[in-house]
């Protein structure tokens, strides 16, 4: 603003832009491509010169990303499909583990011990943080069942906000304790999309106590169901006689329930 309060318009607003709305001319903003505004904005160098310009550029970008609802890069780095969330760069450190409930948007970091007590399989859904497919999985045992018994954590597809199909599962001794890690699965490929939602289920195999790390109640995310805000639910059981002691193979809508249980704590590699 100048010194009387009133806006400033760009340097030289009421002169047509050489460069910028000349080659943008007669297209409209939801049919400007990302290649167009690649090409415009491709040879403008960051200089005085062309300051402008380069005003006008991002102004023109804006304005069609406003109308698409999308967000390109102007140059190399753009037209690649992301997600909404922050999710860690797929190159950040390879061979590291990802802690799959503890990843934005649905993540928190604290934990807790939590017995597992279900015969059905109970439901929690998580932002894919990485593009590729799983080689391994890992669980911590904090109190080993004291007969036979398994874990089985599997991964399921997305479909409308729900779980769908199950992709793999992993199978864990759990008359053991301490961190327990798994590289065979039963199933297909775990191959995940970056920022694409999934869900991981678990159940026990038989009626036996045991208890592994999982997210702290009351400091993740809660599907807004419940009868007071101390009774939020964290997590989706399927219901008695639907696949007991197993994890269906796809998920049975209309046969759920929602639950206050803690989410499990589950790290993976790719």
């Amino acid at each position: 603003m100048d010194s009387s309060g009133d806006r400033m318009p760009l340097p030289d607003a009421d002169k047509r832009s050489p460069r910028v709305y000349t080659l943008a001319q007669n297209t409209d903003l939801e049919n400007m491509a990302f290649a167009t505004m690649q090409s415009i904005g491709q040879p403008i160098n960051i200089e005085e010169l062309n300051e402008d310009e380069l005003r006008r550029l991002v102004l023109v970008n804006l304005a069609r990303l406003a109308v698409k609802g999308e967000w390109d890069g102007l140059l190399s780095a753009g037209g690649a499909t992301g997600s909404a969330f922050f999710l860690p760069s797929e190159d950040l450190i390879s061979g590291e583990m990802y802690m799959l409930t503890m990843n934005a948007p649905y993540g928190a970091s604290d934990t807790a011990n939590y017995e597992v007590n279900n015969e059905q399989a109970r439901f929690g859904n998580f932002i894919s943080p990485k593009s590729g497919t799983i080689s391994e999985m890992e669980i911590y045992v904090s109190s080993a069942a004291a007969s036979t018994c398994n874990m089985l954590v599997g991964i399921y597809s997305d479909s409308s906000g729900v779980p769908a199909s199950l992709i793999a599962y992993a199978t864990f001794d759990v008359t053991s304790t301490g961190y327990l890690t798994q590289t065979s699965f039963t199933g297909d490929a775990l191959t995940l999309v970056a920022g694409t939602q999934y869900w991981i289920a678990y159940v026990r195999t038989a009626s036996q106590a045991f208890s592994v790390t999982s997210q702290k109640k009351n400091h993740g995310p809660v599907y807004g169901i419940g009868a007071s805000p101390s009774s939020m639910k964290y997590t989706v059981e399927v219901n008695s006689g639907e696949s007991d002691n197993a994890l269906p193979s796809t998920y049975p809508t209309g046969a759920t329930t929602p639950q206050t249980t803690a989410r499990l704590s589950l790290g993976v590699r790719f």
